[in-house]
């Protein structure tokens, strides 16, 4: 390889954490007629990292510290 070839491709880390979220719709307001929608935690988190590393929903006490995926993932 010289100074002018392309480096190798490679699967960098990157860290996903999403919330898992429910919705339902909210109480009809009859003055207006619209209904907002409302939105809690389920309390399950899903980790992802490119690298293929994945949690699957979990509830957030189960997982690993942000400290150690972080060290093994880099940052988020």
């Amino acid at each position: 390889m010289t100074n002018t070839d392309a480096g190798p491709w490679t699967t960098e880390h990157r860290l996903t954490i999403r919330t898992q979220i429910e919705s339902r719709p909210g109480p009809l307001n009859e003055a207006t007629g619209d209904r907002w929608a409302e939105h809690r935690k389920t309390g399950l988190t899903l980790i992802a990292c490119n690298c293929g590393f994945t949690t699957g929903w979990a509830p957030a006490a189960e997982l690993p510290a942000l400290a150690e995926l972080t060290a093994q993932h880099g940052g988020t």
